[in-house]
């Protein structure tokens, strides 16, 4: 019975150390008249650290544009992206090799549209608490409007 009691509270431990976790991140805009086909506009992301170390992250989400028609392609960094700062906005070269290319959105066909960005600086920038989303116009004629992030959520799952 004994032995039956601590392989069943083993598998219950293992289970529960790769059990998915989320941490929120706080709804941001971004103005669209700032985003520019070459550059990428970044936003320092505001959220609670997570207390333990994570193994891989999915943020989910919803974005929002109400303007015309566009793609835009999404970008994250786990330091500063660049020294290019105005009004809590970076604007950078996203060829940069601390930046990774974590995900795209079109809005072809609505003015909302669920939003998944993955990659490793997505995961070190959760762990770290240092995390930056950018922004660049990839087609359309995006020239004015808000680009709207809600209800961000990094889903993550934490190391064995």
């Amino acid at each position: 019975m004994r032995r039956w009691t601590l392989s069943t509270l083993s598998l219950v431990l293992m289970a529960c150390s790769s059990a998915p976790i989320s941490v929120p991140l706080r709804d941001f805009d971004v103005d669209i008249a700032a985003v520019q086909s070459s550059q990428a506009v970044f936003v320092k992301q505001s959220f609670d650290k997570p207390p333990l170390s994570l193994s891989s992250v999915v943020l989910k989400g919803t974005l929002r544009y109400q303007q015309a028609s566009a793609r835009f392609t999404f970008f994250v960094s786990d330091t500063e992206p660049c020294s290019s700062q105005a009004q809590g906005f970076y604007l950078c070269d996203p060829n940069a090799p601390h930046i990774q290319r974590a995900g795209e959105a079109s809005f072809q066909s609505g003015a909302s549209q669920p939003l998944e960005l993955t990659g490793t600086r997505l995961t070190q920038g959760i762990n770290s608490g240092n995390l930056w989303i950018g922004v660049r116009l990839e087609s359309g004629l995006a020239t004015a409007g808000t680009l709207e992030f809600r209800n961000m959520v990094a889903q993550v799952a934490v190391l064995p």
